[in-house]
């Protein structure tokens, strides 16, 4: 039965992995397939924990299952500081993997040295091997390890949903779950019982989560999903809606030519109640002719040129993109050639 369990999750495991890859997009970082390929060579190893004979191949393979242990934390923190779109300096992240790897290297010296495992033993439990382990003095390492990062990671979602107004609530809310799944399967599960590994189950639906977000990531990027020689040029601004009118995001310029909407929360309505209506009169204009619409737009001394048109993720319709021009200096020799 426990080595049913263990088998199910790396499939489970592999499906996520392949499903990662048909939904990948070239604005994802190695960061995200990192997450995939640790929380995948975890759940291939418990497989072959619970399979394994003796005491020295349940220790290799239980080493090699430290390296998703030691490193996913890290992998899961870089990951939400990017979905929170904070930047850390290089150095700070460079100390951050700098210590990981030095706890890593703590777990390889297990049947060498005494300082992370005393001993090691193994037993057969419902079908299953178990390793048994009397924790060393540094041992304690690797749960402050795991502490630090649990702890950065809601401090960076905290900050995310305060500080950063255009970082979906969605997605912030997800990794909060993530998070609390990662606090009982770690911390609390043992309680419940020994007989399996709830981070087993915790790495799937981790997975799970991150395939939920970074499938939605390309919708809060405006900018990648349009040309980038247009959005160089810097006289094109873009705003991304989904299906039920609600902002996405947006790019620079049309922040610039839209100061209303600089501050306007992802996956929420415009908050400016004129702007809007005027939105979404152009979208529901579209939407009725199924032809990419122009609308000119009149705001104090200046004049835009709205064209409206599908918002797409690859070949799939997600929502609406509305291209903003400063139209100003054209205008008068549209006067003069109407006359």
């Amino acid at each position: 039965m426990v080595l049913a369990y263990y088998v199910s999750m790396c499939v489970l495991s592999l499906i996520c992995c392949t499903i990662y890859y048909f939904i990948k997009r070239r604005y994802f970082s190695f960061r995200y397939s990192i997450i995939f390929i640790l929380a995948l060579l975890s759940q291939f190893c418990y497989v072959l924990l619970a399979l394994s004979c003796d005491v020295r191949e349940a220790l290799v393979i239980y080493k090699f299952l430290y390296i998703g242990g030691c490193y996913l934390p890290l992998a899961g923190f870089f990951m939400i500081l990017s979905v929170c779109k904070i930047e850390l300096p290089k150095w700070v992240r460079y100390l951050m993997i700098l210590f990981t790897s030095g706890i890593y290297c703590l777990v390889l010296t297990a049947g060498y040295s005494p300082i992370f495992y005393k001993s090691v033993d193994i037993e057969f439990r419902n079908g299953a091997t178990v390793l048994i382990k009397e924790y060393g003095p540094l041992h304690i390492l690797f749960y402050i390890e795991i502490g630090i990062f649990l702890v950065l990671t809601f401090f960076a979602l905290i900050y995310g949903w305060i500080e950063k107004p255009n970082v979906s609530r969605k997605n912030l809310v997800v990794g909060a779950f993530l998070q609390m799944i990662s606090i009982f399967a770690f911390f609390v599960g043992r309680i419940f019982t020994k007989d399996i590994e709830w981070m087993a189950l915790a790495d799937l639906l981790i997975e799970i989560g991150f395939l939920f977000v970074m499938n939605n990531l390309g919708l809060y990027k405006v900018d990648v999903m349009v040309s980038s020689s247009i959005l160089a040029d810097g006289g094109f601004g873009y705003i991304s809606l989904d299906f039920k009118k609600r902002f996405l995001s947006a790019t620079d310029v049309a922040r610039k030519f839209f100061p209303e909407i600089a501050n306007n929360h992802a996956d929420r309505y415009i908050e400016d109640e004129d702007l809007r209506k005027v939105f979404e009169e152009w979208v529901n204009d579209f939407k009725k002719k199924q032809t990419p619409q122009n609308h000119i737009y009149k705001k104090d001394d200046s004049v835009y040129m709205i064209h409206v048109s599908y918002l797409y993720d690859g070949k799939k319709k997600r929502g609406y993109l509305l291209e903003i021009t400063d139209d100003t200096k054209n205008q008068p020799e549209l006067e003069v050639a109407r006359n």
